[in-house]
């Protein structure tokens, strides 16, 4: 049986889940090429940053990319079910958007099943040499990716809903995949392959915790009793096998589901509420989908206002009324005043200082 690495390795990938904190950690060795680490110290977790240029200089080599070992007790970490969704959304059409779409984040050991890269050594002296060997191996695994991509885009769109599939939408989530993959609708049964499991056990902690005191370890447990968690570790050198474990562990959590972005169309697991329409997930312009798509339903709700177009219908027959009165300044002065006045309404319900039914109801009482 596999047992997991006590220090720092540079081979493999192993991935493991918190459901309750909705994150999942995963271990792997990265070349830092645009990209650099932000450590969170106390929780001895790391999240990748994505650098615009940023290529990492080895100190005892002169221009040299290393390949950077990583450790399962200070693992990488991310919302829960990330590595499928980054996987699923991954834009493979060339190296450089499926670098900055997927590899950045998850490095090249997923992808020894297809290429042998005997070529991906500890260091290069150049950083054209490291994306001419990344390069390669992209481009000979090109094909596989784009399979594993769609088969995994087909099911999740049946077990999920997001292909008009109305007929079984009732059905239950663990159902519909059960039956997806008994039927062989395509290879992603085949996907549950070369997977193993590492059973958590007490002695992994050691490690972890080493240098507590029974005494300070037991307090430290009484104010955090969830402090040591046991957590099986899922491993595999096959990127279709590790995709698998992500999805089926969604699938077993059915309260975390799988949706496409109404704004963007990118699949994402929504962050807090079930019915969210919009993703959290970048934008070139830094601004979020959801922040994006608000904006554009509150606009549109604006405009379907009832208040509104009171205010439109009003505004418009004053205006006639002013302008077929041969100057008629009392007139021209009402209507300056009710303007101001509906004008001031208009952006305190805006601001949501008033209600749509206060407006409307100022709106009839005023005309």
């Amino acid at each position: 049986m596999k047992k997991l690495p006590q220090g720092n390795f540079s081979e493999g990938f192993y991935i493991w889940f918190n459901p309750d904190e909705k994150v999942e950690y995963y271990s792997t060795p990265m070349y830092m090429y645009k990209t650099k680490h932000e450590d969170d110290l106390d929780k001895h977790t790391r999240k990748i940053i994505q650098e615009n240029d940023f290529y990492k200089a080895k100190p005892s080599k002169k221009e040299a990319a290393p390949k950077h070992p990583t450790s399962i007790f200070f693992p990488y970490v991310e919302q829960y079910g990330m590595f499928l969704i980054s996987l699923l959304n991954a834009d493979f059409s060339n190296f450089y958007d499926a670098y900055n779409t997927f590899f950045y984040l998850y490095g090249f050991e997923l992808l020894k099943e297809y290429v042998p890269y005997k070529e991906l050594v500890s260091t290069y002296k150049t950083e054209e040499k490291l994306v001419e060997i990344m390069k390669r191996i992209y481009e000979d695994s090109e094909a596989e990716l784009y399979e594993i991509q769609s088969n995994f885009r087909e099911c999740v769109d049946f077990v999920y809903n997001l292909n008009g599939n109305d007929e079984l939408k009732d059905s239950e989530i663990i159902s519909k995949f059960t039956a997806f993959l008994i039927t062989h609708q395509n290879d992603l049964y085949t996907y549950s392959n070369d997977i193993e499991v590492i059973l958590d056990t007490y002695s992994n902690k050691n490690d972890k915790f080493y240098g507590y005191s029974l005494e300070d370890l037991t307090k430290k447990l009484d104010s955090n009793s969830s402090l040591i968690k046991m957590n099986n570790v899922y491993t595999s050198e096959k990127l279709k096998s590790i995709a698998f474990v992500v999805l089926e562990q969604l699938v077993k959590n059915y309260h975390l589901p799988i949706k496409k972005c109404q704004y963007c169309g990118r699949y994402f697991i929504p962050s807090v509420r079930q019915d969210e329409l919009y993703c959290d997930l970048p934008n070139e312009d830094g601004k979020s989908c959801r922040e994006k798509g608000a904006k554009q339903t509150y606009k549109k709700n604006l405009e379907n206002s009832i208040a509104l177009l009171e205010y439109r219908k009003s505004y418009q027959k004053k205006f006639m009324s002013v302008a077929r009165s041969n100057g008629d300044k009392q007139l021209e002065k009402d209507f300056e005043n009710w303007k101001k006045a509906a004008q001031a309404l208009i952006r305190a319900y805006k601001h949501e200082q008033i209600t749509e039914d206060e407006l409307y109801k100022w709106m009839i009482n005023n005309k």
